[in-house]
């Protein structure tokens, strides 16, 4: 059993996160209406079948058309949203290739052999085996979901995301990236840690709305966005839970990502694109009819995940782009007090106002569906 998922796993136990969220990303077997609505082509490589498909920024192989079904939804999303973000950009193209972690006892498998007319930064995806992960829940004797991985960071088409994200910033400081990192092997230094998260979980309206619970029921866990937006990730070991009152500059930094700053802004929310400021929230919330579902705070990358989900519903009513702006602030040295201004979104202290009375509010709203 890898060690690191025995860690992973019993942090998540211990941290109790995300009880409210569904299982709905665990794999199963692909549906046969959606297996006949897929458009792939069947193709021989070196001697090995493989069933190529296309969407939007990257070419997809796999396998089985199964490979494909299950992982096309999350990148169609991701893609979608990074043209949202970047309405006037092309999407940098991408060859995605599956690989599937075999069962207990079975040999190694290597990821879809890739046509040799593909181009663009190759990426591996892989998938977890069911029966995989099933030992690594009794090993760990946790009884983890598979949105309880994918708050740690284990969305399989993380690897496509950080290479898109490499390549806008090769673009914008006209540096390449080093091999791994452009093939989202790594993080890319200069991307900020949000991004990545964010645009993983963004049009998932199901773990959207799940995660906006969980989150509301405990306000005084947020992160600050002052925090947020120059932070690193969460490392699993990190199960802290980010108080609102260690707002300001005492987020971590790794040399290159400072403060925000003042952080000044072209007056109040309610002069910008619909989001109207109206002050903050203090310390946390119960839910109404006090469900012991959204008892215990999410913490560490479990929250940094939540909290980037549901931020890329809230920014996309100022605009998508606003989020885009951001992200290009951070990678190019730029304060993101002038991103703000720009869209009239008034100062950062405003925006964390506005920010927590809308999830509050949201909140309530899906507790009463």
């Amino acid at each position: 059993m890898n060690r690191f998922l025995v860690v992973l796993l019993t942090a998540l136990t211990t941290a109790g996160v995300l009880s409210s969220c569904s299982s709905h990303h665990t794999e199963s077997a692909p549906s046969p209406a959606s297996l006949a609505a897929l458009h792939a082509d069947l193709r021989m490589v070196r001697g090995e079948t493989t069933w190529v498909t296309h969407g939007r920024g990257y070419e997809l192989v796999g396998r089985s058309r199964a490979d494909l079904v299950t992982l096309q939804p999350a990148l169609d999303r991701a893609s979608a949203f990074l043209t949202q973000i970047y309405p006037g950009d092309t999407l940098a193209h991408i060859v995605a290739a599956v690989r599937r972690t075999p069962a207990p006892g079975k040999p190694y498998l290597t990821a879809a052999p890739v046509p040799d007319d593909a181009r663009g930064a190759q990426v591996e995806l892989v998938l977890v085996d069911p029966k995989a992960f099933e030992e690594q829940r009794k090993n760990a004797n946790t009884p983890p979901r598979a949105d309880d991985m994918r708050m740690l960071g284990g969305n399989p088409i993380m690897p496509a995301i950080r290479a898109w994200l490499s390549a806008r910033a090769s673009h914008l400081t006209g540096t390449p990236a080093n091999l791994n990192q452009s093939r989202g092997e790594t993080d890319d230094p200069r991307v900020p840690a949000f991004a990545t998260t964010m645009i993983a979980d963004a049009g998932d309206d199901t773990f959207i709305d799940n995660a906006t619970k969980s989150l509301a029921a405990h306000m005084d866990a947020l992160l600050p966005l002052s925090r947020y937006f120059t932070m690193d990730r969460p490392s699993p070991a990190e199960m802290t839970v980010a108080r609102r009152g260690n707002s300001g500059g005492d987020a971590p930094s790794d040399g290159r990502r400072g403060g925000m700053g003042g952080m000044g802004g072209r007056g109040g929310m309610g002069g910008g694109r619909g989001i109207g400021g109206r002050g903050g929230m203090g310390g946390g919330r119960s839910m109404p009819g006090g469900s012991s579902e959204h008892t215990i705070p999410l913490q560490g990358p479990a929250l940094f995940a939540a909290e980037s989900a549901v931020l890329s519903k809230y920014f996309a009513r100022a605009g998508a782009d606003v989020v885009g702006e951001i992200i290009d602030a951070r990678i190019t040295g730029k304060p993101i007090d002038d991103v703000l201004a720009k869209h009239n979104l008034g100062t950062v202290q405003q925006v964390e106002d506005d920010w927590r009375n809308w999830l509050a509010e949201r909140a309530d709203m899906l507790t009463r569906r």
